[in-house]
């Protein structure tokens, strides 16, 4: 060891968010089922408490999981690996580690939650759970860089030097600054010889043209939500979406949104793209159809912007009809035409957005990049490149879509990766954690 005076730790977790609590958690309790003795444990988080983006999750309602678990709701450029990790430690089972913590689950249609609905109450199930297990934090502690060796150094701003025997990097990707999670973990793993691909935003708004969407801002519509290229449907999700003054946003815009970060180079588009909102399904434009032919006989001498009255709200309204139409508005709606009609449903069908790009990282909920899954292993979450050192959650090159699928990735990993550290030549203590 170094002329620094600092116990060696068993583990070190860089990171007390989801992924690093779990994995800390799992690395504990494996210890103690194998020595019947407590392993000493460090977590070093950069806020001033743990947890702090599990709070932020789910609009404070902390959407843990999903029981729609297809793989395709993961995404990597390693695309088995999200799989492999799922396997080895399966939704069921991570509900069943987050009941023993004393996280109690309950469902809204595919969507899992804690009962109690509020993030904080799942917070405060970790924390308690970290106490018990004799698990250290280090709040407010900034990592500025890992040193490979036997045992690992991490160094931090304040001057502090740790060294663990393991150290799990789990601290997040590079969206949510706010939070802490400012993309530090893929400049330590770059330096240490790993492939980092750079971090683009998903779960995101959509930046468009935003000549209709700007004087729509903050109403919403729901709408089968289409993002369309080269005349194929790329991503297609039906829920709400909000109009903004940049372009679009809501639960089915960040559902889509990550695909057209994939779609991004240099911060443009490779080819265009553009949303299409379906505002109706087909059966009910059938029935608008000849609503529609109907308002034309009795309410001839109304204006067009009358049109859609009842049918819509009146800006969204209004705004459908100024894209469908090139004619005043004001105009009776006898002065309309059979191939208005026509345009009218069309758009009702098929409202276009051009697509810019994303807002950027700072908006995000969720990171697409990181860590080239390549070079880890894919049961254990080990580095291949430098020994004893292991990575989990958002850090790697692994993203979920929106409905519980990051936590998800979040839980499974981190365990995955504690469990694994702790089965690597064991540190065997006595009952009280002496040496």
């Amino acid at each position: 060891m170094s002329e620094n005076s600092n116990p060696i730790l068993d583990l070190l977790v860089i990171g007390g968010g989801a992924s690093g609590m779990c994995a800390a958690i799992a690395y504990q309790k494996r210890i103690l089922e194998i020595s019947q003795s407590y392993a000493d444990v460090l977590i070093l988080e950069k806020n001033d408490r743990v947890g702090k983006k599990v709070l932020a999750t789910g609009n404070g309602r902390c959407n843990l999981s999903n029981k729609d678990m297809e793989l395709s709701h993961f995404h990597s450029r390693k695309e088995s690996f999200p799989g492999k990790i799922l396997e080895k430690v399966p939704p069921l089972e991570t509900l069943a580690f987050l009941n023993d913590i004393g996280i109690v689950t309950t469902s809204e249609g595919n969507k899992i939650f804690p009962m109690s609905k509020v993030s904080s109450s799942v917070v405060d199930a970790f924390r308690s759970e970290l106490t018990d297990l004799r698990i250290r934090v280090a709040s407010d502690t900034v990592v500025s860089g890992i040193t490979a060796g036997d045992p690992l150094t991490v160094s931090c701003e304040d001057g502090r030097v740790f060294y663990g025997r393991k150290v799990i990097v789990a601290c997040g990707g590079a969206c949510a600054p706010a939070l802490g999670t400012t993309g530090d973990g893929y400049r330590w793993l770059s330096s240490l010889g790993h492939k980092v691909y750079a971090p683009k935003p998903s779960i995101v708004q959509l930046v468009t043209e935003n000549a209709v969407t700007k004087p729509l801002s903050g109403l919403k519509a729901d709408a089968q939500v289409s993002l369309i290229e080269d005349g194929c449907i790329i991503a297609s999700q039906f829920g709400e979406v909000l109009f903004t003054d940049y372009g679009l946003s809501g639960p089915a815009v960040f559902q889509i949104s990550g695909e057209v970060s994939r779609r991004m180079r240099k911060g443009r588009l490779a080819a265009p793209i553009y949303v299409s909102l379906q505002i109706f399904d087909e059966i009910t434009i059938a029935s608008l159809s000849e609503e529609l032919r109907s308002r034309l006989r009795t309410m001839s001498q109304r204006p067009i912007e009358q049109l859609l009255l009842s049918i819509l709200p009146g800006k969204i309204g209004t705004m459908i009809l100024k894209t469908a139409l090139d004619r005043p508005l004001s105009l009776p709606i006898s002065s309309l035409s059979e191939s208005d009609i026509r345009k009218i449903l069309g758009t009702l069908r098929d409202w276009r957005f051009d697509v810019l790009g994303t807002r950027s990282l700072e908006y995000a909920q969720t990171t697409i990049g990181g860590a080239d899954c390549d070079e880890f292993c894919e049961d254990s979450l080990e580095s291949l490149i430098v020994p004893s050192l292991y990575a989990c959650g958002e850090v790697l090159d692994v993203d979920g879509d929106c409905g519980g699928y990051n936590l998800q990735w979040a839980f499974s990993s981190g365990i995955a990766a504690g469990r694994a550290a702790a089965e690597k030549e064991p540190v065997f203590r006595d009952k009280e954690g002496g040496s």
